[in-house]
């Protein structure tokens, strides 16, 4: 397994002096390599500013966002500028025919956390006899509603001070210029061109010569522009209500699918109350259930009970209960988390009594015996923004797998997800069995962090079911071993993963980054746990405010593209 040291690469002084005693057990560390797969995005440190921040999984989308900021918008302008951004320059991730997402945002002004859930719906004529399994992956019956769109209009009618047609700006302007192509971008193309391909309406934008975009290439996206600008002009109504939407419907009825207009017109976004819980006298506030929020703080919880300030976070002792604690969080999600509307017990699964119960079945020697089923990898974005008045976001959209369903709804320029799968199973039995008129699981959690009274971090991350466990070793870091949000979010990562639904189970597979010391591999091999090499690691995205001066920090994750951008 190639061992990358992530402590090199972040520069010795910046973080092995800033960690100290923390990196008493990581003597032998492996070779830097500056091609090391893992990381395809840009390496930098936290970037600071007085007046506002937006970090991003694209450069392009962060600066969309400050440019709102420096505009005189808000924190909420600029979340909406740069997840439209991020539907041009990363299609792969996430864009207006994404199923949804959900967004937690501070707000300074009223001293409170409102949560935003903007998950599409399935079909109402969603039956499980109707699907295969490529039929969830790919192609028209691939998607549900699309909700991010919607999500986005009613954040920014509510919370933002702008209109669709400012914030839509930048997005226009990338769509019809063109954006550059990244690596990651040509890596992203090149692995999913078989599924692109066979859409026409994607191959003709996408394809043009037969061959995936090759980095450094200029890609431009004119019908996408032209969607933008209709609904700027005709607000978002044209989407759920109007011709735009009617387009997108009769495509995907044309071709076999099941939406039809009476699924659109049924969307709305919801607004929710928050969830919280508290670590180490800090209180995290998130979306509940569909979310995977509560499966995240359920993990925090377990491993509160430990003396975590004994170890280090690279020690096998970490990771060894840190992997069981999520184990156990996992085998809870698959058993009760759903975006449907049914009672879950929430405030029995993330209260410190139950979490103390779970922490009794961890065994410190060895693995346990945990029955269920491992995990699968998916695509999605996460972006924070936060402003010179104290308002936070933290905003996760997906339109879950890379690409979604691969099909651009005919000349509307607009990837549709592929909502079904992931967010349901063709399990029958399951509680996230497919009905008609449903909301999805969306397993994302934007999370907001408060120190006391005051807002101390807006962060979330991309990558499926890694999601809770990178947000959640990110918050760690942060909180209990002093990182900085930058050296937290970009240093190196334990998951459980791989799979088909939900990653449990003893045939749950096990990876640590390179980075880690060499012996903890050997280590939790020792103790029962199955290692693969690494994978899917995710991408976070975060804000940090200083509580004492009020400056703000952003960082981003190197696995991927992106930039935090502060002024």
């Amino acid at each position: 397994m190639n061992r990358r040291d992530f402590f090199s690469a972040l520069g010795a002084a910046g973080v092995v002096g800033h960690l100290g005693r923390y990196t008493t057990h990581a003597q032998h560390l492996g070779d830097f390599k500056v091609d090391s797969p893992e990381l395809q995005g840009s390496a930098h440190r936290a970037v600071w500013g007085r007046n506002g921040v937006v970090a991003a999984a694209d450069q392009h989308a962060s600066l969309a966002g400050v440019r709102m900021l420096m505009k005189g918008g808000n924190a909420i302008d600029a979340i909406v500028a740069a997840a439209a951004a991020l539907n041009v320059a990363e299609p792969s991730m996430s864009g207006m025919g994404g199923f949804g997402g959900y967004m937690v945002v501070y707000l300074a002004a009223e001293r409170k956390v409102v949560a935003l859930d903007m998950m599409g719906l399935s079909s109402s004529a969603a039956t499980a006899d109707k699907f295969t399994e490529q039929d969830f992956d790919e192609g028209y019956k691939a998607p549900v509603v699309p909700g991010t769109i919607g999500g986005w209009a009613e954040a920014l009618s509510r919370y933002g001070t702008m209109s669709l047609g400012d914030v839509f700006e930048p997005a226009i302007e990338l769509a019809e210029r063109g954006f550059v192509v990244t690596k990651y971008d040509a890596l992203s193309f090149a692995a999913e061109a078989n599924k692109l391909k066979k859409f026409p309406t994607t191959a003709r934008i996408f394809f043009p010569d037969g061959k995936p975009p090759r980095e450094g290439q200029v890609v431009k996206q004119p019908d996408l522009a032209r969607s933008f600008r209709r609904i700027a002009i005709e607000g978002v109504d044209a989407f759920y209500h109007g011709e735009l939407g009617e387009e997108i419907v009769a495509f995907l009825q044309e071709n076999g699918g099941l939406l039809n207009k009476q699924d659109f017109a049924s969307f709305q976004p919801r607004w929710r109350e928050p969830i919280q819980t508290t670590f180490k006298g800090h209180t995290l506030y998130g979306m509940g259930p569909g979310s995977c929020e509560m499966t995240m703080f359920q993990v925090l919880n377990i491993m509160e009970g430990f003396d975590l300030e004994s170890m280090t976070p690279y020690s096998s002792q970490f990771a060894h209960l840190w992997l069981e604690a999520v184990k156990l969080a996992f085998l809870d999600d698959d058993r009760y988390n759903t975006g449907k509307d049914v009672d879950i017990p929430v405030s029995r699964l993330i209260s410190k009594e139950y979490a103390s119960q779970q922490r009794s079945k961890i065994r410190p020697t060895n693995v346990s015996a945990f029955p269920g089923l491992p995990l699968p990898t998916v695509g999605t974005t996460s972006l924070s923004a936060a402003d010179r008045w104290g308002n936070v976001v933290a905003f996760t959209q997906s339109l879950v797998s890379s690409f979604g369903s691969g099909v651009i709804a005919g000349n509307t320029g607009i990837f549709l997800n592929n909502g079904h799968r992931f967010g349901f199973t063709l399990e029958r039995n399951h509680v996230n069995a497919v009905v008609g008129g449903a909301h999805p699981k969306g397993v994302m959690c934007p999370t907001i962090v408060m120190r006391g009274d005051r807002v101390l971090m807006g962060i979330g991350a991309a990558g499926g079911y890694t999601i809770p466990q990178t947000v959640g070793q990110s918050i760690v870091k942060v909180l209990l071993y002093g990182m900085d949000i930058q050296q937290a979010i970009a240093s190196p990562r334990m998951l459980v993963n791989r799979g088909a639904r939900v990653p449990v189970g003893n045939e749950a597979e096990t990876y640590v980054e390179p980075g880690f010391p060499r012996n903890v591999a050997d280590e939790l091999k020792a103790l029962g746990h199955r290692l693969t090499n690494p994978g899917n690691a995710g991408a976070v995205q975060g804000v940090y405010v200083d509580t004492e001066s009020g400056t703000l920090a952003g960082a981003s994750d190197p696995r991927r593209d992106g930039h935090p951008i502060a002024f």
